[in-house]
């Protein structure tokens, strides 16, 4: 064998002490990447949301949510968002401190009885909402037997209620 061939061999083979270090790295990395994707599930809670309407009217559901509220004593919590008609979007201000979703929309997310407008799109499917077919929630909860309470209140006013069941994303949105 040429000394050429011999470099070539030694650059396309990596020497066995090399082997020998990506079978230990992968030995390594096999079981955490496993559980990296077991611990993704963790970061989703099962959510059971009851929704009192839905329209793509953003001022007809909001005199709804004021009107369920005195009704039902129940808070109402924007999250400091509005409705900016220029983009069609419910969304914080544009010079809100969060600089991430200044002028987005930001999604409700944990488990609490009180009244906000959102976007289906966010908990049916994950989609960012450029718009659309927006939800009157009353309750979000991680227990169906809360959820189907909760319903039963929502009901008196809203015979059209009902609770949706879905997976949102509790980990970070930054």
């Amino acid at each position: 064998m040429s000394v050429e061939t011999s470099t070539l061999l030694s650059l396309a083979l990596p020497p066995i002490e090399m082997k020998i270090k990506l079978l230990l790295i992968l030995a390594v990395l096999t079981p955490t990447l496993s559980f990296a994707q077991q611990d993704s599930d963790f970061l989703y809670m099962n959510a059971y949301i009851v929704i009192a309407d839905s329209s793509s009217n953003y001022f007809d559901l909001r005199e709804k949510m004021f009107e369920l509220s005195d009704k039902l004593q129940i808070e109402i919590d924007t999250m400091e968002r509005g409705y900016d008609k220029y983009k069609n979007l419910i969304c914080l201000p544009d010079n809100h401190d969060n600089e991430i979703y200044a002028g987005e929309y930001y999604p409700r997310r944990y488990p609490s009885e009180k009244l906000s407008l959102e976007y289906l799109d966010y908990y049916a499917n994950g989609k960012k909402p450029t718009g659309g077919i927006i939800i009157l929630i009353a309750l979000i909860s991680d227990e169906k037997k809360t959820a189907e309470e909760g319903l039963r209140k929502i009901k008196k006013y809203e015979r059209n209620a009902f609770i949706f069941e879905t997976k949102i994303y509790m980990g970070c949105m930054h």
